[in-house]
């Protein structure tokens, strides 16, 4: 075996060295050190380590103990086979360059972090045929459970895991008569009062939607246009989009070219592309343009003036969903779905419809 020797040297002083073993550290136990402690080979102990079926209960039991009791390293591998747990999860979202995906992840991982459970991530890119595949890399490797935004077109791989007892949590998105919990936003309560307020004048309004293969866009689109005809609403326009940002600065210039002066975007990407139109249009929003986002995202915040944006909550979503996911791997029942209700936070992208309904409140 090579061993390695960094030399540095110091102003007025002899060379100092150290080696991989330096005076004082204890060294780390090796597969070797387990062996002689049960007079196994090695690779009989590495094999047993890995769960692998040519070694007898007895024989793994035996090399488990030993590991932990020379505190092997990493012996997160002997401590998993004796309670048929990793301690990790995965984690499926289809957009990580979406703000709002980056931000569920991260509130996941948080969450597991501070529970000692590690996350592997996977970006799924909005493509069924890749959503499918990661969930087989994760079921081989038997990881403990997995969160995953679904698509339509990954149901039936979902819900195969789902019947065959792979704790599994749906995040931001449903899967129809799958009895999968889940954990979404509520867009009744921040759509409804978005409409409301931009309706306090008269405005020609606009939707950019999300698209129709997601429980999100198909419920969202749903909802906008019952709130329309509740309150009389005519002469509206949908532009039918995307999660991306193309969607939403596309989206735009059809709508404003249809004459809407007052729009609703559908998601934090498509809102993002809507911002990159009015600018390049040179319109100022609030005034030329009134326009209400998805997502409270940070960069919307340096808006001058700031958006009003419909706030679905991602961190309370990514703690839920790891808190479902724990209580299903832990082998609770009666595991249910969560459901956060969005707010609508009103900023300057709405100038004109925030004064007139508070004129109208003081009247």
């Amino acid at each position: 075996m090579r061993r390695y020797i960094l030399v540095s040297f110091e102003k007025g002083g002899p060379p100092l060295m150290s080696s991989e073993n330096p005076p004082g550290k204890k060294r780390a136990t090796t597969l070797k050190d387990i062996a002689r402690a049960t007079q196994l080979s090695v690779s009989t102990i590495s094999r047993a380590l890995s769960n692998n079926a040519s070694i007898p209960e007895s024989t793994r039991q035996r090399v488990i103990e030993a590991a932990e009791q020379l505190n092997y390293r990493p012996n997160a591998q002997a401590r998993a086979l004796r309670k048929s747990r990793t301690d990790t999860i995965g984690l499926l979202v289809p957009n990580i360059e979406n703000p709002y995906f980056a931000s569920l992840a991260a509130a996941v991982q948080r969450r597991a972090r501070r529970a000692g459970v590690s996350t592997i991530l996977t970006n799924t890119e909005e493509n069924p045929d890749l959503v499918n595949q990661a969930l087989d890399v994760m079921d081989d490797q038997r990881l403990d459970g997995i969160i995953v935004v679904p698509h339509f077109q990954s149901a039936d791989k979902v819900a195969e895991l789902h019947a065959r007892g792979v704790p599994i949590v749906l995040a931001d998105r449903t899967l129809k008569d799958t009895g999968i919990p889940s954990v979404t936003s509520d867009p009744e309560p921040g759509m409804t009062a978005a409409v409301d307020l931009l309706t306090a004048t008269d405005v020609s309004l606009g939707y950019l939607s999300g698209p129709q293969d997601t429980s999100t866009g198909r419920e969202r689109l749903g909802l906008f246009e019952q709130l329309c005809v509740d309150r009389g609403i005519t002469g509206v326009s949908v532009y039918y989009g995307g999660y991306r940002q193309e969607s939403g600065y596309e989206g735009v210039r059809v709508l404003l070219e249809q004459g809407a002066n007052a729009i609703i975007a559908g998601d934090s990407m498509m809102t993002i592309g809507a911002l990159m139109a009015i600018h390049e249009m040179d319109l100022v929003i609030g005034e030329d343009l009134q326009l209400i986002g998805f997502d409270d995202n940070p960069v919307f915040r340096l808006q001058n003036p700031r958006l009003t944006v419909i706030d679905q909550q991602v961190e309370k979503m990514g703690e839920h969903a790891f808190d479902l996911l724990q209580q299903l791997i832990a082998g609770k029942g009666g595991v249910e779905s969560v459901r956060i209700p969005t707010t609508l936070h009103i900023h300057g992208s709405t100038a004109r419809s925030a004064q007139r309904r508070g004129r109208a409140s003081e009247s």
